[in-house]
């Protein structure tokens, strides 16, 4: 009994990490929000202090979405994450300091987290029932974190690159206004519903 139900929570979170790690790889509106939060990073103290606190908080959101404590109209949250994509890329743009990017990452990881969780509130249905949410819950948040990590782990290396090269502060500003244009972009159709 003690072997099954181990058993049980292994394979579950085994899955639910995978079904994590594919979501986050799949939802470009969150990954071109990340790309925009790191684009300007100078070092490894920001980046951390940023990834932490869009990490905690989308975590937040995310388990409280997923246990019904929150719930969020999932039209609203799909507009806002989009509206912080456009945010991040216009702030790229304005300001020239971001040593506050942390609040920044924080405030819309909440938005981000309750993203994440209607995708993960649909899976969550069928393993309710068993009785145990936790190992689901647990993996699919670590699973996006996992995928999180690939991408910086291959994004930041190749920004690095081009500010050594390429002189990445001459091309920051355009990359930063086509994220702001995308994003403002996904308001508009996720408004209209196209």
């Amino acid at each position: 009994m003690i072997f099954n139900s181990a058993r049980w929570i292994i394979e579950t979170l085994t899955l639910f990490l995978e079904l994590g790690f594919r979501h986050i790889l799949e939802g470009y509106d969150h990954l071109l929000f990340l790309a925009g939060l790191i684009v300007v990073t100078r070092d490894w103290r920001p980046l951390l202090g940023v990834i932490s606190a869009f990490t905690v908080a989308h975590s937040t959101t995310l388990f409280l979405s997923a246990l019904e404590i929150l719930s969020l109209n999932p039209a609203l949250t799909e507009t806002l994450i989009a509206a912080s994509i456009a945010y991040v890329g216009v702030e790229n743009v304005v300001r020239r300091e971001h040593s506050c990017r942390w609040l920044v990452a924080g405030g819309f990881g909440l938005i981000h987290g309750a993203g994440f969780s209607g995708h993960l509130t649909a899976l969550l249905k069928s393993v309710m029932g068993a009785g145990n949410v936790w190992p689901p819950l647990i993996g699919f948040n670590l699973g996006i974190e996992a995928g999180q990590a690939a991408v910086i782990a291959v994004v930041l290396p190749a920004l690095w690159l081009l500010k050594k090269f390429a002189r990445l502060e001459a091309i920051l500003p355009e990359i930063s206004r086509m994220i702001a244009a995308v994003g403002l972009f996904l308001v508009i159709s996720r408004i209209w519903g196209v």
